[in-house]
């Protein structure tokens, strides 16, 4: 990781992050005593008159403190009310389950068999995740790119994205099998060097964990998630490219597929459809009654995006898009790649003693306004999510230790997750127990969300607790997923 000069933190901090409260609070007040006083000298010099020691403590100190009093007594009665009507009613999941309701069966249940990251703060989910925690996994100015007017922009840029030997050597293989004209761009190149990265971490761990001495190997399912904004040329060719990297670390080519939802050709397929749909094939693969039936899960889920190009701050600039000082909920470029391992519990004994977290469903609920387009923060759609992933959980929200979301720079989303954890996940501190990876990721895509979730299965495998997993940057799209370390019964 760079490192860069005071001037630089300086500006960093200052542009990626809005004014504290006690320095809103203390303007504020100084606008009330001014106010104040003008309107009282200005009386007394219209009418000629000297006021007496008694009218100006009233009018100068009296009258400006009541009015600074009342308007923070009356704001923080407004904030506690605001966030407590937001904030889901989760108590009731506890009352229903004392009135008889049984818990949901254990079925859809993910195993997460290993993790990998990319970012500009971390290669593994253990250093990102002591990065995040030290709190200096931030944007800061990019070295190459600079906006309309000439200034550096905010990034999130990796160095490990250029590598001038692999790109040359994935542009020879993509030739040599037809697909020549993908039309990579520096972006789309940075994006695949990092991907790379990821499905070959992940790819050697299968092979040595999962891939059998004798018999038939089971099918790895490959699901690549890129960036929209990619045509389905760039997209079938990296697509193929990560199930040669796959063949090539050892598993037997006839038995690597994309998994249906991901295969190249369809529509982009969100994280939440990926994720849903190999859940519903682990349920089959795990229920009781047809163990020589259904087809195990095995799947290597990587995403990989970048926006560290002239290309994505022209078009972001020219939409009104792009992070700038006058602009603070624009979109900061950022680029990494994130991967899981994932198999359903039949597979889990093969790993033999090597941990494990449990993925338990995806949940999704849906904004009725964009979070975009709207100054409060409702935090409803969230915590109705959550309420759906939690429900599963016998001891509740409250066994909860540590919240990660992919949740970014924008104060609507900050305020929106905050306003959650304050209503519905009182043992937790909104600032010690919240792990915002979107920082330490940019605008990348899927990126943030995947490197969530192996965040969150590092926690649960760390502290030994359950983790809830929020994503929050879409405007509308909440999801929830809670995570807890695995182990096999004997």
């Amino acid at each position: 990781m760079s490192t860069t000069t005071d001037t630089t933190d300086s500006v960093a901090i200052g542009a990626s992050r809005p004014l504290p409260d006690w320095l809103k609070g203390a303007l504020l007040a100084g606008c009330i005593f001014f106010a104040c006083w003008a309107g009282a000298i200005t009386w007394w010099r219209l009418n000629r008159s000297a006021p007496a020691g008694g009218e100006l403590a009233l009018y100068l100190l009296g009258v400006p403190s009541l009015l600074v009093l009342a308007f923070f007594v009356g704001h923080r009665l407004l904030g506690r009310s605001t966030v407590r009507t937001a904030a889901p009613a989760v108590a009731g999941r506890q009352a229903s389950a004392q009135d008889g309701a049984a818990p949901a069966p254990h079925a859809a249940t993910l195993a997460i068999l290993g993790a990998a990251v990319r970012s500009a703060h971390g290669v593994s989910p253990a250093e990102l995740a002591a990065t995040l925690a030290a709190g200096t996994a931030r944007a800061d100015l990019d070295p190459e790119l600079v906006d309309d007017d000439g200034f550096p922009i905010m990034s999130v840029r990796s160095p490990d994205a250029r590598n001038e030997a692999l790109q040359e050597q994935i542009a020879d293989w993509l030739a040599h099998h037809g697909l020549a004209d993908a039309g990579f761009g520096e972006e789309q190149w940075r994006a695949l060097v990092l991907g790379s990265a990821v499905v070959e971490e992940l790819a050697a761990r299968a092979v040595a964990q999962l891939l059998p001495a004798d018999g038939k190997p089971p099918l790895l399912r490959l699901a690549p998630l890129l960036p929209p904004d990619w045509s389905p040329d760039q997209r079938q060719a990296a697509a193929m490219w990560f199930e040669h990297l796959a063949e090539r670390c050892g598993w037997p080519a006839a038995q690597v597929a994309f998994a249906a939802e991901a295969a190249p050709g369809l529509p982009i397929a969100l994280p939440s459809v990926l994720l849903d749909g190999l859940a519903r094939d682990a349920a089959a693969a795990d229920a009781p009654g047809i163990a020589s039936g259904n087809a195990p899960v095995i799947a290597l889920v990587v995403a990989c995006a970048s926006h560290i190009g002239a290309d994505s701050v022209a078009r972001w600039s020219a939409d009104g898009t792009l992070f700038t000082s006058a602009h603070p909920h624009g979109r900061i470029p950022g680029e990494g790649a994130a991967g899981l391992l994932l198999a359903d519990l039949s597979q889990a004994p093969a790993i033999g003693n090597a941990p494990f977290a449990l993925l338990e469903p995806l949940h999704e609920s849906r904004r009725a306004i964009s979070a975009d387009e709207t100054r409060r923060a409702d935090a409803s759609a969230l915590g109705e999510a959550a309420e759906r992933a939690l429900a599963r959980h016998g001891n509740g929200d409250g066994a909860v230790t540590r919240i990660v979301a992919d949740t970014g720079h924008r104060s609507s989303r900050v305020i929106e997750l905050m306003g959650f954890m304050v209503g519905s996940m009182p043992q937790l501190d909104e600032v010690d127990d919240a792990v915002r990876v979107g920082e330490a990721c940019g605008a990348s895509a899927a990126v943030p969300f995947i490197t969530a979730l192996a965040i969150a299965s590092h926690h649960a495998l760390d502290e030994e607790g359950p983790v809830l997993c929020i994503s929050n940057e879409d405007p509308y799209r909440r999801s929830a997923a809670l995570l807890q370390s695995g182990s096999i019964s004997s």
